[in-house]
């Protein structure tokens, strides 16, 4: 003999319950939130309305709902919201739908499964299992869509996070860095700092302390173009930026202005104004500091 606690819980005084929370109870929907989902999507209308999920329904109220190729129609018998058994469900629920709804559904679904291009009417309606097995067909159909909605969503938030921590945080939000190309304008002028380490640019002035007047260093402009070795390195790299600052202080030059960097393969694109790219004059080697991203480049 069942508990009290394992009865239907009746709704509320004024005999009224979410219709989200009746179509669950009443096992038209595997799960609440797939009852929600269908009338936010517009497949669920009572009394000939489209309803949102916490529209309250009553007695006597008749619901329709749209489960991919079947449309049921259902009226309420009973309120209650708690998940009732199969064999309990005609309590709380009259079932309207039409046998030409039913027969259309099993028609498409025979379709589907078996790839029939045309059915002889009169063939026969659907039996009873066939109407079980559409159901269940539905609900499954519903649980994919669903299943395959959180996986987009989860695999968009894992590209997100995977973005801020391989490329620094803001990376993968943020504007698409200007075009730059590795070539030399015709009015550049080629500055060789040393053997592994040249610069070429438009304009070359000295950089100044602002309080002292005292130059601290010189800086380039206009097509910049560094081109770098690094000992020990076999290839060259080539950075394009918008100023080259070379600071006596660490003898390194620092590049900014949307840096992007060609080593190989790879082209390393800043996708902040902040990023720049650090570069020992003695050595050759170079960093990349701040927000950026890693294009491949295929070209010559």
């Amino acid at each position: 003999m069942s508990s009290g606690n394992d009865s239907p819980a009746k709704s509320t005084a004024d005999d009224s319950v979410r219709v989200d929370v009746w179509l669950w109870s009443v096992r038209l929907f595997k799960s609440r939130t797939l009852a929600g989902e269908a009338c936010k999507k517009g497949r669920v209308e009572v009394n000939g309305q489209r309803v949102k999920p916490a529209r309250q329904v009553r007695e006597g109220d008749e619901i329709m709902v749209k489960k991919g190729p079947l449309v049921r129609t259902v009226a309420v018998r009973e309120t209650l919201t708690r998940r009732v058994g199969a064999k309990e469900v005609p309590t709380y629920l009259e079932d309207r739908t039409p046998e030409e709804a039913w027969e259309k559904a099993a028609e498409i679904r025979r379709r589907n499964r078996e790839g029939i291009p045309d059915r002889e009417e009169g063939s026969g309606r659907p039996t009873k299992k066939d109407r079980r097995d559409l159901e269940e067909v539905m609900a499954e159909a519903e649980e994919r869509e669903a299943l395959l909605r959180k996986l987009a969503r989860t695999m968009k938030t894992s590209l997100l996070v995977f973005g801020i921590f391989l490329f620094g945080a803001g990376s993968a939000i943020a504007a698409d860095p200007p075009k730059r190309s590795f070539q030399a304008s015709e009015k550049s002028v080629v500055f060789k700092i040393a053997e592994n380490l040249s610069v070429s640019a438009e304009k070359l002035q000295p950089e100044t302390n602002e309080t002292t007047g005292v130059m601290t260093g010189l800086s380039a402009s206009g097509s910049v173009i560094i081109k770098t070795k690094p000992k020990g390195a076999s290839d060259w790299i080539i950075v394009a930026c918008d100023k080259a600052t070379y600071q006596s202080e660490g003898d390194v030059i620092v590049l900014t202005g949307w840096p992007a960097v060609k080593s190989g393969l790879q082209i390393l694109r800043s996708t902040a104004p902040e990023t720049y790219v650090r570069v020992e004059r003695a050595s050759g080697k170079w960093a990349i500091k701040g927000p950026h991203r890693i294009d491949l480049n295929f070209g010559k």
